[in-house]
């Protein structure tokens, strides 16, 4: 099911939007130009994206450093970080909370005119 959730006009580059739809937050990125959608929602401790900083196509997690692929959703990095400091090995795997890397969710998306659709499952 396709769901319109935003203009196109709106999503700005470089600045992270994030919707509510039924029960999911979802995240927007416009990326060099393409709008991608994500869960706002690191895998992690299930803390909210939408704060991260995105570079080259990855979002970081601004809680705990992990970063995510914008377009795929593919974990890049896992816990790396405590609220954007850098942290010794040992930590980090202690932050893990034994954990093992995941992915973000991420939707589908279709721009119609300057709606925004995400597919929804």
């Amino acid at each position: 099911m396709k769901v319109k959730v935003a203009q196109a006009s709106t999503i700005v580059e470089g600045k992270n939007s994030c919707v509510k739809l039924q029960d999911r937050k979802i995240l927007l990125i416009r990326h060099k130009g393409k709008i991608h959608a994500l869960e706002n929602r690191c895998p992690h401790v299930g803390l909210p994206l939408e704060k991260g900083k995105v570079e080259d196509g990855v979002i970081t997690c601004p809680w705990h450093g992990s970063s995510f692929d914008v377009a795929t959703g593919a974990n890049k990095d896992w816990v790396n970080s405590l609220l954007g400091m850098s942290v010794p090995k040992w930590t980090a795997k202690m932050i893990t909370l034994g954990k093992s890397p995941q992915p973000v969710r991420t939707y589908a998306v279709e721009i119609q005119g300057d709606d925004v659709m995400v597919e929804l499952d």
